[in-house]
């Protein structure tokens, strides 16, 4: 498969893991932080609700892993030994670069679920597992890498 391809798809693979991980923990600190009993049908109907209709988020999250995946991609050839950890730092980062602007920009947290400590680690972790998804994408079967 060409590297330029493996990127591609790997750009989009990344984004929809962090969307649909981080989406699906907002909902679930959305509905936990109401302190009321909800059943599984109405927890699952809150959850496709929310990956279904925060598609702003979605484009957040592509445009802060734009930039954060090619500043990576440079630091990872002059820090070698970051190149491991390069990318799922990278979207743990742009998702906490971008819940903090949005929080400059707007005085809160649009994404509710990320308002406390916990939330924002999440929405993070969700960022990393984005980035570990991408960095496994693209370094697969690379031509450098010996098939034995």
């Amino acid at each position: 498969m060409a590297l330029g391809f493996r990127i591609f798809l790997g750009f989009i693979a990344a984004i929809l893991t962090a969307y649909l991980i981080g989406t699906i923990l907002n909902a679930q600190f959305v509905i936990a932080a109401h302190n009321v009993p909800v059943s599984l049908a109405d927890r699952w109907n809150m959850t496709a609700f929310d990956v279904s209709n925060m598609l702003l988020y979605l484009m957040v999250i592509g445009i802060g892993f734009l930039i954060a995946f090619l500043i990576a991609a440079v630091l990872k050839r002059f820090l070698p030994m970051l190149a491991a950890i390069a990318y799922p730092l990278a979207g743990a980062v742009a998702i906490g670069a971008a819940l903090g602007l949005m929080y400059i920009q707007f005085q809160t947290v649009p994404i509710s679920g990320a308002r406390s400590g916990f939330g924002f680690f999440a929405q993070m972790l969700a960022g990393a597992v984005g980035g570990w998804v991408f960095g496994q994408i693209i370094a697969r079967n690379r031509p450098d890498a010996s098939n034995a």
